[in-house]
C-alpha cells in the first residue's frame, strides 16, 4: 500500500450519500456506501495496491474510511461476488488472483443477462428505444470505420447502449443484477493502458456488426434472435479481454493448472 491511501479513502467515507467522482462508462444507479468501497477496493486491486493473498483488514479499513464496520463488511460480500477476494471464516477477506476461467465466467453471466434485458426490451416495442439505439449504433459503425475514438470511449458508446436496452427491459432486479456484474473496477482496468478491447479496425467491425443485427431484431420484434445476438455481442467481448489480459497484463493472472 502507498502512503496516499487514507486520504483518498477518507474522501470516499466521509461523505454519505454525497456525489462522488466515477469513471466514465455504463451510467448506473445512485450507489450505497458499501458500493463505493468496494469499487474503490476493487481498483485498488487492480493497480496492485493489494496483491493476491494479501488480507484486507477490516478494522484499519473502517478507520480509513471513516466509516464503522458494517459498510466494509457489506463491501467485502460485494466484492466476494465480484471474485476480487475471497472470505475466509475467522480470518476475513483476502485477495485473490484473477483466475481466466472465473473472469470467462464472470463474462458469460453477463452475456446471459444481456440477452433476456434484450429479449424483453422486444417484447416491448418500444419505438423510443429503437430511434434512441440507432444513434448509438450509428455512433459504434462510425468509430469502427473511422477509429476516430479511443477503445475506451467507444466503450463508453457501447456501454450506454447496453444500459438502454436494460433499462427498456422494464425489468428493475434485472438492470439492478447488471449494473452489479458490471464492476467498476473491472471497467477501470478494461479501459486503462493498454485496454484490452476494441484496439483494431477489424475487431470494431465485428462488434458493429453485431450491434447492428441486435438493433435489426429489435426493431423486427423479433425477440429470440436479439437474444441471440445480444448473447455473441458480449461473448465476442469476453473472448478478446480474457486473451488480452492474458497477454498483455499476466502479473494480475493465477496461472492455470496443468
Amino acid at each position: 500500500m502507498d502512503g496516499t491511501s487514507v486520504p483518498a479513502e477518507r474522501r470516499i467515507g466521509a461523505g454519505v450519500g454525497a456525489a462522488t467522482e466515477q469513471p466514465a462508462g455504463p451510467p448506473i444507479c445512485a450507489l450505497t456506501l458499501p458500493q463505493q468501497i468496494a469499487d474503490h477496493l476493487g481498483h485498488r486491486i487492480m493497480n496492485g495496491d493489494y496483491r493476491p493473498g494479501s488480507r484486507l483488514k477490516e478494522e484499519e479499513l473502517a478507520e480509513a474510511y471513516s466509516v464503522s464496520r458494517g459498510p466494509v463488511r457489506e463491501a467485502f460480500r460485494i466484492l466476494e461476488r465480484r471474485g476480487f477476494v475471497e472470505i475466509v471464516p475467522r480470518h476475513g477477506a483476502r485477495v485473490r488472483a484473477f483466475d481466466p476461467a472465473d473472469l470467462a465466467s464472470l463474462f458469460s453471466v453477463r452475456a446471459v443477462l444481456f440477452g433476456l434485458a434484450a429479449r424483453q426490451a422486444t417484447e416491448r416495442r418500444s419505438s423510443e428505444l429503437t430511434s434512441q439505439l440507432a444513434e448509438q449504433v450509428a455512433r459504434l459503425c462510425h468509430s469502427a470505420e473511422t477509429m476516430d475514438i479511443s477503445p475506451r470511449e467507444h466503450a463508453v458508446i457501447a456501454g450506454d447502449a447496453q444500459h438502454l436496452i436494460a433499462r427498456f427491459s422494464g425489468n428493475r432486479p434485472l438492470l439492478r443484477m447488471l449494473e452489479e456484474i458490471t464492476s467498476r473496477a473491472l471497467w477501470r482496468m478494461a479501459w486503462s493502458d493498454p485496454p484490452l478491447d476494441l484496439t483494431t479496425r477489424p475487431r470494431r467491425q465485428q462488434s458493429a456488426r453485431f450491434w447492428s443485427d441486435l438493433l435489426a431484431a429489435i426493431g423486427a420484434g423479433d425477440a429470440a434472435q436479439a437474444e441471440r445476438t445480444a448473447r455473441l455481442l458480449l461473448e465476442a467481448s469476453r473472448d478478446h479481454m480474457i486473451a488480452a489480459m492474458a497477454a498483455l497484463r499476466p502479473e494480475l493472472v493465477v496461472a492455470e493448472a496443468d
